[in-house]
């Protein structure tokens, strides 16, 4: 669990969003990846009826949802550990 426990704790936020997009967008990442070697081995075009890469994009569509949840739940939890870092720090 993502946790505010000190001030310095603060850069686990932009890495939690950044790897966040990366799950998210990974079908494409690894079906773009996948794709361009696929073409470099073969020399011919590879798309969604001749290669299996062309294809995994399309789970684009479970894993964007998911990482929308996600980001919501992130940003939720980070914004009440924050708000307890802010209370600790004002009464000590």
């Amino acid at each position: 669990m993502f946790y505010f426990k000190r001030k310095k704790d603060f850069i686990k936020f932009p890495f939690g969003i950044l790897l966040i997009i990366v799950i998210a967008l990974s079908p494409f990442i690894i079906g773009y990846v996948g794709a361009m070697i696929t073409e470099l081995i073969t020399n011919e075009s590879c798309n969604e009826s001749n290669c299996f890469w062309g294809v995994i994009p399309w789970f684009l569509f479970i894993t964007i949802p998911l990482g929308i949840l996600f980001f919501i739940f992130f940003i939720i939890i980070s914004l009440i550990d924050f708000i307890r870092l802010k209370k600790t720090t004002h009464n000590t």
